[in-house]
């Protein structure tokens, strides 16, 4: 993750001290502090060490020491970036006695030996190692901004403050640390080497014997880095701290690395920093260097390897698309506001316009019109009417084109909301009505045609059969009607006597 801060709070955390430190990306030193872990665990201790920390608007860097990792100078077939992180995961695990689960990898980019080759820096540390630290940091109530390495800090560091270019012979730096030391390599302004020497100030102070074991050390690690390298070795080597136990440790390697230049360079002498954060030096980290965890702060947004969890990455990226999702969300409701606004305004103002002119000026033409409509309404009621009772003459037409010579009708009842029609008459015989059924059946005009009752009865000294028939206008000859309160208003009730 690319860091954008341009203040950071650094965070060294060990089984014995825990470190922390306010820096700016220019330089500056801003607030110092070290605790010891007693019983309490390094929780407390970290609470301890922020008090009086603007934590706001900070990046939070956790520092991860070389005493912790693993390095390994590798050419790698590919100069894709994805690729080369893939086949660094796969080799990892050969280089430590870890499973691939276990570890976290990074790399620091060296150089292209040969097209389609990189050589890199393989960088493998416990992967639960760097949790536990985090979750410390976690329970502290920060949020992580990134994981470094403390040599590449280093290296960079000292690269910058000794304006060393690319194209200068690598430069090895020595830090000495209380418990260890880091042996650092740096070539072409790139952490090239990182070897932890397990020999610190403690052990020069109280061991004869340590300081001719860590001049062993160091000439292994000078023979291991030519021949992983191919590079030639570091004519140059800097000594970052001038702690009383380290008096004479410059001329003894010029003694056994003949043709070397060996300097003091105290890191503290290269240190922006205000009084108080001089008074911690000299009062805290007199037998103690700050350097791993101010120097990382100072080039954090230049270094290149980092250690962190992949979930963590994960978690990153689904917040950094929810930003800029939400970014997106808030630029479409700008717009639509933007846009109603627009649309608002130009209806508000042809909305005054349509008030000030043309309605007032059109206001008796509008009252002409409105009775124009009125009267149309009426109009159409009366229209619905009269094709009402068009069809209801249809119906009387067709009943008197179906009806034989001997039946005679004496009732023809039509119900206009429903369409029924209901039919009472006599025939000479039974038959004839049933006759008389069937034809009303056949006819396009009506459907459903049902015998509701048949009886005989005696009419002029004749028998006659009597009779009730129900059925229903067609669907397709029914007419939309008209509203029945306006009907009622308009038309008499359609019953026909007929004898």
């Amino acid at each position: 993750m690319k860091l954008k801060q341009s203040r950071f709070i650094s965070i060294s955390i060990s089984s014995a001290v825990v470190k922390t430190a306010l820096v700016q990306s220019s330089g500056l030193v801003e607030k110092l502090a070290r605790r010891d872990v007693d019983k309490s665990g390094p929780d407390a201790a970290l609470r301890v060490a922020l008090e009086g920390f603007p934590v706001k608007g900070a990046g939070v860097l956790c520092v991860i020491p070389g005493d912790v990792a693993t390095t390994k100078i590798l050419e790698v077939p590919s100069a894709d970036r994805e690729e080369i992180e893939s086949i660094l995961a796969l080799q990892a695990s050969r280089h430590t006695p870890f499973n691939k689960d276990e570890i976290l990898t990074s790399y620091i980019k060296l150089g292209v030996p040969k097209p389609n080759f990189t050589r890199v820096l393989l960088i493998v540390v416990k992967r639960e190692t760097v949790k536990d630290k985090l979750a410390i940091i976690k329970r502290a109530g920060l949020d992580i901004s990134s994981v470094l390495f403390v040599p590449e800090g280093i290296a960079r560091f000292y690269t910058e403050v000794y304006k060393i270019k690319k194209t200068d012979a690598p430069v090895a730096i020595i830090d000495v640390g209380m418990q260890s030391t880091n042996f650092i390599v740096a070539s072409q302004c790139l952490l090239s080497m990182s070897r932890n020497i397990p020999i610190g100030l403690e052990h020069l102070a109280i061991d004869a014997e340590s300081p001719a074991q860590m001049l062993n050390d160091i000439k292994a690690s000078l023979d291991a880095y030519e021949h992983e390298s191919g590079d030639r070795k570091p004519a140059r080597f800097l000594i970052t701290t001038n702690h009383m136990a380290l008096a004479g440790l410059d001329t003894k390697i010029s003694e056994v690395l003949t043709g070397t230049k060996v300097e003091l360079a105290p890191y503290t002498n290269f240190l922006q920093a205000n009084k108080a954060v001089k008074d911690v030096l000299a009062r805290s980290f007199a037998d103690d260097s700050a350097l791993d965890v101010i120097a990382p702060a100072i080039v954090a947004v230049k270094c290149q390897a980092e250690l962190v969890p992949q979930d963590i990455k994960d978690q990153w990226a689904i917040a950094e698309k929810g930003k800029a999702t939400y970014a997106a969300g808030v630029l479409v409701i700008l717009l639509l506001l933007s846009v109603g606004g627009a649309l608002m305004s130009k209806v508000y103002y042809k909305d005054a316009f349509l008030n000030k002119n043309l309605i007032a000026k059109f206001a008796d033409q509008r009252k002409e019109v409105s009775n124009i409509e009125n009267l149309i309404r009426k109009t159409q009621v009366l229209r619905d009417y009269m094709a009402d009772r068009d069809l209801s003459l249809e119906a009387i037409r067709e009943l008197y084109r179906l009806t034989p010579e001997d039946i005679y009708l004496n009732n023809i009842s039509m119900d206009d909301a429903t369409g029924s029609i209901t039919v009472q008459g006599a025939a000479t015989t039974m038959s004839h009505v049933f006759t008389f059924v069937t034809a009303l059946e056949s006819s396009d005009l009506f459907e459903g045609v049902k015998t509701k009752s048949t009886s005989t009865k005696k009419d002029r000294d004749k028998t006659v059969a009597t009779f009730e028939l129900v059925m229903q206008l067609s669907k397709s000859e029914v007419n939309v009607k008209p509203n029945p309160a306006e009907a009622a208003a308009a038309a008499p009730d359609k019953s026909v006597q007929a004898k």
